[in-house]
């Protein structure tokens, strides 16, 4: 398997951050490659693992739930989450909580249904980004 740490991948690693629709063309001038070959590292990269999606950044508040279950019926609840189209991304973690939310909304309305929600399946500790820094 190739390794991908050298100074290229890093570069595209970080110019796809900032801009995952970028053409190859432009990828390639930032990383001082062709476009052809800067696609083709690209592809590389998502066959190894490296890479696996593009995504964009919206400017909508982000709230970040951290969930205490009470109940063990994980499977449930994680399907639940899925159903929310706000629900921008779940992990199950380890220590103080169970799972990490990162809920997407400028309607405080629907943030609020969302955690009566979460009541019937544990406690929650609420947290919203105020600004982002990068």
């Amino acid at each position: 398997m190739k390794k991908f740490d050298d100074k290229i991948s890093r570069a595209i690693l970080h110019t796809l951050r900032s801009n995952s629709r970028i053409s190859w063309q432009e990828l390639g001038k930032t990383v001082h490659l062709s476009g052809q070959a800067a696609a083709e590292r690209v592809k590389q990269m998502q066959e190894n693992g490296i890479i696996n999606g593009f995504t964009i950044r919206e400017n909508r508040s982000r709230h970040f739930i951290g969930v205490m279950m009470k109940h063990t019926d994980f499977q449930a609840f994680e399907h639940w989450l899925i159903q929310n189209p706000n629900v921008e991304s779940v992990d199950k973690t380890s220590g103080d909580i169970c799972y990490s939310i990162v809920y997407v909304t400028e309607n405080l309305i629907e943030l609020e249904q969302f955690l009566n929600g979460l009541l019937a399946h544990g406690s929650y500790r609420l947290n919203s980004s105020i600004r982002r820094v990068k």
